[in-house]
């Protein structure tokens, strides 16, 4: 810079500054590959910015975590049968469908309270929840295009009742639901109606006993209705 050009305000800087190159009065410290340089990043920069804009508003990359934390206070949860309608029963061995047959086998349910006394549990109060043939409509019309037609009609399902599930073998107490299932026995109270011995062991041993539970999924990629309705399918196998 030439000192005896006229003097420029905008050039005064108290502070110091690292020597630099000037070429018509203004500072010059570039080269043609270092404008190439700056124009791949500013397009690199807005191509970064439009992929992510796009996937952010598609939502086409989502990721979610989840983890589970055990309550050092025994949970309990209040429960009743439009929260935790299930349908159960044994399954037929030729058809793979529940069935209901008290001429074969009727259930028992229990609601049950226990607390541990020196390491064991023992049992404070039990109650007989009834029981009816399912209906569909106490399933929710929500729920109805996840079961296959005529499926409910031949499960059993709790009658209306209140109850509070908590705890478990890990604390001091809990309560729970218990189902039984318990073979025909001829007596005055069905008459004496049973089905033959070999028919009822045929239908009952080794075979299929299963729960259908009306339980929520979860879509993190839909904002708008997250929820959605979802059945639970659980089963174990059976012994006379």
């Amino acid at each position: 810079m030439n000192f005896n050009d006229s003097f420029n305000f905008l050039y005064f800087d108290i502070y110091s500054k690292k020597i630099t190159f000037f070429y018509n009065n203004k500072e010059r410290i570039s080269s043609y590959f270092g404008l190439f340089l700056t124009i791949i990043y500013i397009l690199f920069s807005l191509v970064l910015f439009i992929y992510y804009f796009i996937v952010t508003i598609e939502r086409l990359d989502m990721k979610v975590y989840d983890s589970v934390i055990y309550s050092k206070e025994i949970p309990s949860l209040e429960v009743n049968s439009n929260l935790i309608y299930f349908a159960f029963g044994i399954e037929n061995i030729n058809t793979s469908f529940r069935f209901i047959d008290e001429t074969i086998y009727h259930p028992k349910i229990y609601y049950i309270q226990k607390r541990k006394k020196n390491g064991e549990f023992y049992t404070l109060n039990k109650e007989e929840i009834l029981y009816e043939r399912c209906h569909e409509k106490n399933f929710g019309e929500e729920y109805k295009q996840l079961f296959l037609e005529g499926e409910l009609n031949t499960s059993y399902c709790l009658k209306q009742f209140n109850a509070t599930l908590s705890g478990g073998q890990k604390y001091d107490s809990m309560s729970y639901i218990k189902i039984e299932i318990l073979p025909c026995v001829n007596s005055s109270d069905n008459n004496f109606l049973c089905k033959p011995q070999e028919i009822i062991d045929k239908y009952i041993s080794g075979a299929y006993f299963s729960i259908i539970i009306k339980d929520i999924g979860f879509n993190p990629s839909n904002y708008s209705f997250p929820i959605s309705p979802a059945i639970q399918y659980l089963y174990t196998i059976v012994d006379k």
